[in-house]
């Protein structure tokens, strides 16, 4: 089960123009909070990305709060005159720091995975394609064992399994026994979870006024929910599933989008192994 040694990190990136040109080259700093800085081209000129103000998916506050410190730190280094683009992505981490890259399984031995790229997908989409031609054509790669998917040599990384998978079991509790806010008085573009009936729903109303609810179960595991208001999305804090305001799925690894009523049974599912 790949997922109870991967965990997903979202990053927030803005595009800004600027007075000042920009010098070139892509930078990073040391120290944190991380920020990086790199140069687009698009039509009408250039366009800097600040990119950085990561946090474990689901698990952040006011995601607009990310935003604002990119902007706060951009126009501390250049004079802003416009910030046309903002997104944010979510990345697979690895408990010990390297990527999974080889066979999926020693029982597939026709099917390969490549992730937990750590935010240097540059690079380690590089390696993945070397290891994996050499797998496929010679049928073994020098750096196999490295980034054996299945690797047993992660004793290094059990305190990060102990800790991310604590806070698995801390959000997923921690959900069910959180208070609802019981009023429905919700603006145009808000989301928020209510108590309706007795039974935990996520509700978000459109700029045009219509109301959407869904369950705020995930259908992965059944951890609850929490709203992003930056990008209008239902995101988990436990394994980084995201669905829409709708309940369509963003982001695995859930395989089913949300539905009113629709009940997951956590303990079946574990036993089932059906995730």
């Amino acid at each position: 089960m790949y997922f109870a040694r991967i965990y997903t990190s979202r990053t927030y990136i803005v595009g800004i123009r600027a007075k000042e040109k920009y010098p070139g080259g892509m930078y990073i700093n040391a120290e944190k909070p991380t920020r990086s800085l790199r140069l687009a081209n698009i039509p009408g000129g250039e366009l800097i990305l600040v990119v950085g103000d990561e946090h474990k998916t689901g698990q952040g506050e006011d995601m607009n709060r990310h935003y604002g410190a990119l902007i706060d730190f951009a126009s501390e280094v250049f004079t802003i005159e416009d910030v046309p683009f903002r997104w944010s992505t979510q990345d697979c981490m690895t408990l010990d720091g390297i990527p999974y890259i080889g066979k999926f399984t020693s029982n597939t031995p026709n099917l390969y995975v490549a992730t937990g790229f750590q935010k240097w997908g540059m690079t380690n989409s590089t390696v993945s394609s070397l290891v994996l031609k050499d797998l496929i054509i010679k049928g073994e790669s020098p750096w196999q064992d490295v980034y054996d998917p299945s690797r047993k040599t992660i004793a290094a990384s059990t305190k990060n399994f102990i800790v991310q998978n604590a806070d698995v079991a801390k959000h997923l509790v921690k959900g069910k026994l959180s208070s609802l806010d019981k009023d429905i008085d919700i603006q145009n573009g808000e989301g928020k979870v209510l108590e309706i009936d007795g039974n935990r729903v996520g509700a978000y109303r459109d700029e045009e006024g219509k109301l959407y609810l869904v369950n705020t179960t995930c259908t992965h595991m059944g951890c609850e929910l929490n709203w992003n208001s930056a990008e209008r999305s239902w995101d988990c804090p436990c394994h980084g599933s995201r669905f829409s305001y709708q309940g369509e799925i963003l982001e695995g690894p859930s395989v089913s989008p949300l539905k009113v009523g629709h009940d997951v049974n956590t303990i079946e599912k574990l036993f089932k192994d059906d995730f």
